[in-house]
């Protein structure tokens, strides 16, 4: 609504503008020109200012507020110097109160917004019929103090117009009132679809992890008799069964996902770590993979180096992170591991130069079950994601310009345990 406020003031203000200057030089004071015109200046100056500063900061606390209370201060102006209560201007008291009551609520900006306006509607009125003020009127409605209206007419119009600023104020109160109510409902709607799928997801979770647990056992049985039968057997059997033990070796490092997945993440175990090192030691982990595949495998470390976090958790993101890159990855190629960040904020990145994300993909990839590989469970990066939050922090996929992605982690540099948090 603010930005559609400014923007309507940016399409009005040429305009109200040129009547103003219009008849400020029709008039032959030149005190009134050069008043209408540094009025139209910071008219125009103050929605050109909230305008840029709302696309880049956004609404702030008491943006609009102020805002709007400049701009009744603004028209309050144009109405003094164009010719007091007799000004054509003056029925424009009644949208910005009307705004102002729509926009700001029954506060204190709202009698900032409203009191002027009655306060100044008066003072002119009372000025006008006593006879205390200048030459204000404009030259085309008869020059002087006055434009040919009675006391009496005028003391009408000032009625009026306080009773139409009462209206006004009113009506947007009711608005926003029943704007308000909308919201309400709709957040407690949202409140209610949140719990109820945050309950589900539990039950499944819950489901899930009993499932792959009772499945561990039997698995593990036949791995073991896969290994007996291996030292009787030779030839195709032979062969057949080192297929078999190697499926089961992955359905077994699958359940392991799944079950670091649904159960409730293990608390933080936080001392100071050198996360140099652990790149170090992550790298050297997979150097055969990597030599295998032909990629290379390098890191890169900027001081400071060193954080409060869990090494555990931060080895097992680095690990899931550079198996995904080295398998986006082809011979030639480099991932690189990089540790960066300052006094406040560690941020660790893992570097490919593969295809990236498809466009359709996008952040769909962060989401449980989503792969791309024909063999993946989609649970690596939730798992990742999800230790970072552990850690206060996130998981970000960004495309680099190169060509490639970059995975990039980012959390405080010295983490705050939280023991209640949930994967």
């Amino acid at each position: 609504m603010f930005g559609r406020i400014v923007r309507m003031r940016l399409a009005m203000a040429p305009a109200v503008g040129l009547l103003a200057v219009s008849a400020a030089l029709l008039d032959p004071a030149p005190w009134r020109v050069w008043s209408v015109s540094l009025i139209m200046i910071a008219l125009l100056t103050l929605s050109v200012v909230e305008f840029v500063r709302m696309r880049r900061d956004g609404l702030r606390p008491h943006t609009l507020a102020l805002n709007i209370v400049s701009m009744g201060a603004i028209f309050l102006s144009v109405i003094v110097v164009t010719g007091g209560v007799e000004s054509p201007f003056v029925p424009a008291v009644l949208p910005v109160a009307l705004i102002g009551s729509v926009a700001i609520g029954l506060r204190w900006p709202l009698a900032l917004l409203v009191g002027p306006q009655l306060l100044v509607l008066w003072t002119l009125t009372l000025g006008a019929v006593q006879g205390w003020l200048p030459a204000v009127n404009l030259e085309i409605y008869g020059g002087g103090a006055r434009a040919g209206h009675n006391d009496a007419h005028l003391i009408s119009a000032a009625l009026v117009l306080t009773w139409g600023i009462g209206v006004v104020v009113v009506a947007g109160q009711r608005i926003r009132g029943a704007f308000d109510a909308m919201l309400l409902s709709a957040l407690a709607a949202r409140d209610d679809e949140l719990a109820a799928h945050t309950e589900h997801v539990r039950d499944l979770s819950a489901l899930t992890g009993e499932i792959a647990h009772e499945l561990k056992n039997p698995l593990a049985s036949v791995k073991g008799l896969a290994s007996l039968l291996a030292a009787d057997v030779d030839g195709r059997a032979a062969e057949r069964l080192a297929v078999l033990r190697a499926e089961t070796d992955r359905m077994q490092v699958i359940l392991e996902e799944f079950l670091n997945f649904s159960r409730p993440l293990v608390p933080l175990s936080v001392v100071s770590v050198d996360l140099g090192a652990i790149a170090s030691e992550v790298a050297v982990l997979h150097e055969g993979v990597a030599g295998e595949a032909g990629v290379g495998v390098v890191v890169e470390v900027e001081e400071p180096r060193f954080a409060r976090c869990d090494p555990r958790k931060v080895r097992q993101m680095w690990i899931n992170l550079v198996q995904n890159a080295l398998d986006a990855s082809v011979a030639g190629q480099t991932v690189t591991l990089r540790v960066a960040g300052d006094a406040a904020q560690v941020i660790l990145e893992v570097l490919d130069e593969g295809l990236g994300l498809s466009d359709a993909l996008g952040a769909r990839v962060l989401e449980a079950g989503v792969t791309t590989k024909a063999r993946g469970s989609g649970l690596g990066l939730p798992i990742v994601r999800a230790l970072a939050r552990q850690h206060g922090g996130d998981l970000a996929l960004v495309p680099r310009s190169t060509g490639g992605l970059c995975a990039r982690l980012t959390w405080p540099r010295d983490v705050v345990v939280d023991t209640g948090s949930d994967a």
